[in-house]
């Protein structure tokens, strides 16, 4: 006699609980990152400035990937529960925010992977559902899982991680998109579970390691 285990798809039927959380994380990532702005870019910010990065950071995934697939009205925008939890989170970051760990943390590295690889999982599929074809699901898995951490960045008045030598930020998304593609038309659940995995591993793998990128080199114009 088999034993089957049916694994539950956490992407087509992604409980509000999860989704809310996942956008709970982010706003406090960005919340705290609006808190520290005036240590690391001697930017200070009020808590309209904590509230607008917690907002984007939590959310602008979301957004960028309705934008990209017409999905009117936004999902963030049908039920006011996920602009109570990106608020809550932008409270909780002002006046608590010596107890939360810090964005270099392992906890909050951990934290970063599942939230970056659950929305890359969640765009590739509104993608797929919305008929775009394979790449196009590609780049609506990048944006959504990457757009919000570049307008914190650019609302920092700094160039975007995505952009810069550095820690391999995007490939950790595109790994976690290929992974999903490739696992989705044998189990939906798998693929969802396996994305999420797939990024964790490869970002800490980079952490341990210390995997950098290297600068392009600038074009040798000789004179003539």
């Amino acid at each position: 006699m088999s034993l089957a285990i049916e694994v539950p798809n956490i992407v087509v039927n992604t409980p509000q609980w999860l989704a809310l959380i996942t956008t709970g994380v982010g706003a406090v990532e960005g919340a705290v990152l609006a808190r520290n702005s005036s240590r690391t870019r001697n930017i200070q910010m009020d808590f309209v400035g904590v509230l607008v990065l917690a907002l984007f950071l939590g959310l602008g995934g979301g957004l960028a990937r309705d934008i990209l697939l017409g999905n009117s009205p936004m999902v963030a925008l049908r039920t006011p529960w996920y602009l109570v939890v990106v608020i809550a989170a932008a409270v909780l970051v002002v006046s608590l925010g010596r107890f939360i760990p810090p964005t270099d943390s392992k906890a909050f590295i951990l934290i970063d992977a599942l939230t970056l690889g659950l929305y890359a999982a969640i765009g590739v599929q509104y993608a797929l559902d919305f008929k775009v074809s394979v790449i196009g699901a590609v780049v609506v898995g990048l944006f959504a899982s990457l757009s919000g951490g570049v307008i914190v960045s650019l609302l920092r008045q700094e160039t975007p991680q995505l952009l810069r030598p550095g820690i391999p930020y995007g490939l950790s998304a595109l790994i976690g998109i290929i992974v999903y593609l490739s696992l989705a038309e044998f189990s939906g659940g798998v693929a969802s579970f396996a994305c999420v995995i797939a990024v964790v591993i490869f970002r800490f793998i980079v952490v341990r390691w210390n995997i950098q990128t290297k600068a392009t080199s600038p074009i040798d114009l000789k004179t003539q």
